[in-house]
């Protein structure tokens, strides 16, 4: 491997969940309007002020928040959401490792059931699978790092699992 993937669990950010379930096209203007970006679609995440959006099924976005903002990131997406919606602390639903390093490709082909190694699932993308039964979200952030969201009891297996992987690839974690 020429520049092996690194993993470690990251610091603990606030992570918040806005879900839509009506007037979408409103909420999303109001989106807009505070952040001074679209929500993203299918597949995608972006930064903005602050926040990483992380779109996570059809109306609902998961948002890390910069830690000492989560209140009134909280403030700012209830009003957003307002009659048409909700927003939710999820903030102990998920830990967030980060995997650095040009071939953290290779480690997530081993396990997932989708094409890490595939150029389009580049910065800004967004994938779900399954590792060894435990259900992961990828949120690519650039070409040498991607964020890796488990539940936090899952997250020691995960890196028990992905430490025995990166030592059969001759790879350390």
């Amino acid at each position: 491997m020429t520049d092996a993937p690194r993993f470690k669990a990251a610091p603990a950010e606030p992570l918040l969940r806005l879900e839509l379930w009506g007037g979408l096209a409103e909420t999303s203007a109001r989106f807009t309007t505070a952040f001074g970006a679209v929500l993203p679609g299918a597949g995608q995440a972006i930064t903005v002020s602050g926040l990483r959006v992380i779109w996570r099924e059809p109306g609902a976005w998961m948002i890390r928040v910069e830690t000492g903002e989560r209140g009134a990131t909280l403030d700012r997406l209830m009003k957003i959401a307002g009659a048409d919606g909700a927003v939710t602390d999820i903030s102990g639903a998920a830990t967030r490792c980060v995997l650095t390093g040009g071939d953290w490709r290779v480690l997530l082909t081993h396990g997932g059931v989708f094409d890490a190694e595939d150029p389009a699932f580049a910065p800004g993308c967004v994938a779900g699978t399954v590792i060894e039964h435990m259900a992961v979200r990828f949120d690519v952030i650039t070409e040498t790092r991607v964020d890796a969201y488990v539940a936090p009891s899952y997250a020691v297996d995960l890196f028990a699992y992905w430490t025995s992987v990166a030592r059969g690839l001759d790879v350390t974690g």
